[in-house]
């Protein structure tokens, strides 16, 4: 009788260890009966925003300046702003501006691997350089000079005095720097930084001229002092050539 209830032991002991091996299997398989996922299709890139007219006219006033075709000018980005003056966020020391909300687009465009910003007004009637690569003064002396001359990186240029402006006017704009001024620019913004340079005469001189020059360049180099004198001596020289005119 006692091996008869042996034998029946391991017999049940058999078939527990034979159910055991078996359940893992069967949760194998429902494992890899799983559905796999598919990936979502990438969308399609978005095509780039329609050119209106402010564009337009931002990209014919650069060619011009550059002499080059619309086709060689980028439009790196185009924004609706509300400006909170009518000189289009643009304005200078001494200039009048109308101290009212201004609907218009802050336009970045990009001709030759250099970006050249511009504000323009809703519809692109107005529009403005914003890029300033330099600004020139020079006040007091014995003739009582009060003069400013503002270079644009895209070629314009705009010369004011201390007597009043017009409300939204900023200054005047006096011309465009030549092909060869450009390159000439265009090699100084790159190896300079932005600096700050001081010709002024010494204080306590009687009538005393003081000549500054502010120069926003994306270089990281410093002007010599032949280099600063070069400066000076073309914003003097460019501000009297376009006063004559």
């Amino acid at each position: 009788m006692r091996r008869v209830l042996i034998v029946i032991a391991l017999f049940v002991l058999l078939i527990t260890a034979c159910t055991a091996e078996a359940a893992p299997t069967e949760e194998a398989s429902e494992s890899n009966d799983q559905p796999t996922s598919t990936p979502a299709p990438t969308e399609p890139a978005s095509d780039p925003a329609p050119i209106g007219p402010a564009e337009e006219m931002v990209i014919e006033q650069l060619a011009a300046n550059l002499d080059l075709q619309g086709s060689d000018i980028t439009v790196v980005s185009s924004e609706e702003v509300e400006f909170a003056d009518a000189c289009l966020g643009i304005a200078l020391e001494g200039v009048m501006c109308a101290q009212v909300v201004t609907p218009g687009h802050i336009i970045v465009l990009e001709a030759n691997g250099v970006e050249y910003e511009y504000h323009t007004s809703e519809d692109g009637s107005q529009v403005q350089p914003a890029s300033i690569a330099m600004i020139w003064k020079r006040e007091g002396g014995i003739a009582g000079f009060c003069d400013t001359l503002v270079v644009f990186r895209s070629g314009e240029v705009l010369t004011s005095k201390c007597d009043s402006q017009d409300e939204g006017k900023m200054g005047t704009f006096a011309g465009l720097l030549t092909s060869r001024e450009i390159q000439q620019f265009s090699d100084w913004t790159t190896e300079f930084g932005e600096a700050k340079l001081d010709a002024s005469d010494p204080k306590g001189v009687a009538d005393r001229m003081v000549v500054t020059l502010e120069f926003f360049g994306t270089g990281a180099e410093e002007p010599t002092e032949s280099e600063q004198q070069a400066l000076f001596e073309f914003a003097q020289n460019l501000y009297q050539e376009l006063s004559q005119n």
